[in-house]
């Protein structure tokens, strides 16, 4: 019992160390402080920080793996199976979509530009 406290209590110093550093945008060492050498945890919530951290830090193809082995763990888990759904949806989203709203965003800004220099002249 004494085992389980302690350790429960690693975990949570473990979770307020890496909230700390993700809270002052030191994301890689966040990462690197939940999952040494890149290793994935063992502890479910451990495992889950993990991968909401990659997941954060935009890297969809290492995240996807590690949602899926926390479901595995626990089937019950809903941001496990929510983040699954979400990443795969995004990587099977067309290629051009990813010029889509910066070509509208130029293409409004051009407007206003025109608008504007039609306003002063």
């Amino acid at each position: 019992m004494a085992d389980t406290g302690i350790e429960a209590l690693e975990t949570t110093l473990r979770l307020l160390q890496v909230q700390q550093l993700a809270r002052r945008g030191k994301l890689r060492e966040a990462i690197e402080a939940v999952a040494p050498g890149g290793v994935p945890p063992s502890d479910p919530l451990l495992l889950q920080t993990y991968a909401a951290l990659v997941t954060g830090a935009g890297n969809y193809r290492m995240a996807l793996p590690l949602w899926q082995q926390l479901l595995e763990r626990d089937p019950e888990n809903r941001e496990a199976r929510r983040m699954i759904q979400t990443i795969q949806l995004w990587a099977a989203r067309p290629p051009w979509m990813q010029w889509f709203w910066p070509l509208v965003g130029c293409a409004a800004g051009a407007v206003v530009l025109v608008v504007v220099l039609l306003l002063v002249v």
